[in-house]
């Protein structure tokens, strides 16, 4: 043979060679890529219909049925010419399975085509299908999936995703009866067609979050992708970003999309939190005017606790929420959490009760020289009230006034309901004169300030004390039971004209007597 023949041949043998490597390597990465896609053999569940068979690929547990034609289920595939009827009861499970590799940790979507067959096996109550992984035919070591009870006669497309724990050498689906049935001993009938061809490898999407402040841009999403031997591609929205962390992200929704190169795609939503800081605000004030033992105290909730406190303008911020021992003023707050989201606090008015005064003193002298009859009465503003009230050596009151005294210096005391104090003195002297009560005989309510009033001169400690005044005719114009009462002319807001008006008093003096005078009164204008 030509030596360059053979050479040829050698070179041309070489190159095929290499280029089968290539092609072997470049097939080796594909298959390794998506060596996680499991086929399924017959996923059409194609087969001779008839009682009691499996479709071929398939293993049968008791007695599954290719369909139609048996059992009277006429019902057309939903693809090809054949489906799996199934039907189960707690003594009597049926089911069919495949030897597949099943890998614990990964995850794979399958679909199929299911329906429920009321007629099928002595009117069952419901279709009910599970999913068990197992290392046998049949055997349901893990639940991988359920489709829960349903009703619908007509075909529907089901897709779901599953995770075993372990590795498994079968998957098996199974008439589930998990729901008791009064109508027959066979809860769960249905009927299974079109299964996907493969077991389609799955992206397992976790996400982590950071947060924003509210009115901020600062948020941040990282996707992590398990359970998948290919490289998947990422896709957020809104956004379009195609990396596995996203930053800069205002408060919102957002949601990524995770496509495996098998064209699986897995989407998961994330929420970004816009945190906001909000406190509440609580004022203790001092108990007593001057003591400047104000208190603020912050009860804040929202953003990532715990919160630093920085205190009217410091820059050195304190996790305690309490500031003690102020004076009254406007105070101002900066409250930050972990994630450095603030809340500026402005204006905080810190004010503690006004100082107690006694705003005014009156007293009642006594009123003629045999009676005992003097008074003390305090007007009291400031402090926190109630107030409670004491004279000399007597026990603390709840009344700011004190009858029945004689003549001297008194000192009384008054103190709030935090135990503040303040006090005076006054005296009361005694009228040198006869006990008696006088009446005027006359008045001009003209408003000039002299004898304006009609009332009765009461130089006497009386009590049951009543003034009438009556018209010639005998109408009342005016009545009072006090003996300061007065009388300014008017009747139902109208000034009456002059004329002479009587009057009848009645009380009860000093010595216990009762009396009565009357009389009458000239009104002069």
């Amino acid at each position: 043979m030509n030596p360059l023949l053979l050479k040829h041949n050698d070179v041309m043998s070489g190159a095929c060679k290499r280029i089968a490597v290539v092609l072997f390597c470049v097939i080796s990465v594909f298959q390794s890529l998506t060596a996680q896609d499991i086929l399924l053999k017959n996923p059409s569940l194609e087969g001779s219909p008839g009682q009691g068979k499996v479709p071929p690929s398939w293993r049968g547990r008791n007695t599954p049925d290719i369909q139609p034609g048996t059992l009277n289920i006429t019902q057309p595939a939903s693809d090809g010419a054949t489906y799996i009827g199934l039907h189960s009861g707690p003594a009597w499970l049926e089911s069919i399975s495949q030897e597949v590799p099943l890998i614990g940790g990964k995850s794979y979507t399958v679909a199929m085509d299911l329906a429920y067959a009321p007629e099928y096996a002595f009117l069952a109550c419901y279709a009910n299908l599970t999913v068990y992984g197992g290392n046998a035919p049949s055997d349901t070591a893990e639940r991988l999936w359920s489709s829960g009870a349903f009703f619908h006669t007509n075909w529907k497309r089901y897709t779901f995703v599953f995770h075993p724990a372990r590795n498994y050498k079968f998957i098996t689906f199974m008439a589930d009866p998990a729901i008791p049935c009064d109508k027959s001993i066979y809860g769960s009938a249905l009927l299974i067609d079109n299964l996907s061809a493969e077991l389609l490898e799955t992206p397992q999407l976790s996400l982590s979050l950071k947060h924003t402040c509210k009115g901020e841009h600062t948020g941040e999403a990282s996707v992590n992708i398990t359970g998948v031997t290919g490289n998947c591609t990422i896709r957020w929205s809104p956004g379009g970003e195609t990396t596995s962390r996203i930053t800069n992200l205002a408060p919102g929704d957002y949601e990524v999309t995770v496509t495996h190169p098998n064209g699986v795609s897995v989407t998961k939503k994330a929420s970004i939190i816009g945190r906001e800081v909000k406190s509440k605000i609580i004022i203790t004030p001092s108990p007593c005017h001057g003591d400047n033992e104000n208190t603020i105290a912050l009860e804040t909730d929202g953003g990532t606790p715990p919160y630093r406190y920085y205190f009217n303008g410091s820059t050195t911020g304190t996790y305690t929420p309490s500031f003690k021992s102020l004076s009254p003023g406007s105070y101002r707050m900066l409250v930050k959490d972990e994630e450095n989201c603030s809340e500026q606090l402005n204006h905080i008015e810190v004010t503690e009760p006004a100082a107690m005064n006694i705003k005014e003193v009156r007293k009642k002298d006594i009123s003629c020289s045999t009676t005992m009859d003097g008074k003390i009465m305090l007007n009291v503003t400031g402090g926190t009230p109630p107030y409670t009230y004491k004279l000399d050596g007597n026990q603390w009151q709840g009344d700011s006034s004190w009858s029945g005294l004689n003549e001297g210096i008194f000192h009384f005391r008054v103190k709030d309901t935090h135990n503040c104090e303040t006090g005076g003195s006054t005296d009361i002297i005694r009228n040198i004169r006869e006990c008696a009560v006088f009446v005027p005989t006359a008045f001009s309510p003209n408003g000039d300030g002299q004898n304006d009033l009609f009332r009765a001169k009461v130089h006497d400690d009386v009590h049951d004390y009543r003034l009438d005044v009556f018209t010639r005719w005998g109408q009342t114009v005016f009545s009072t039971n006090s003996p300061d009462g007065a009388w300014d002319g008017l009747f139902k807001g109208q000034q009456l004209p002059t004329a002479i008006y009587v009057w009848v008093l009645l009380y009860t003096d000093s010595k216990q007597q009762a009396r009565k005078q009357t009389g009458t009164v000239m009104l002069i204008h």
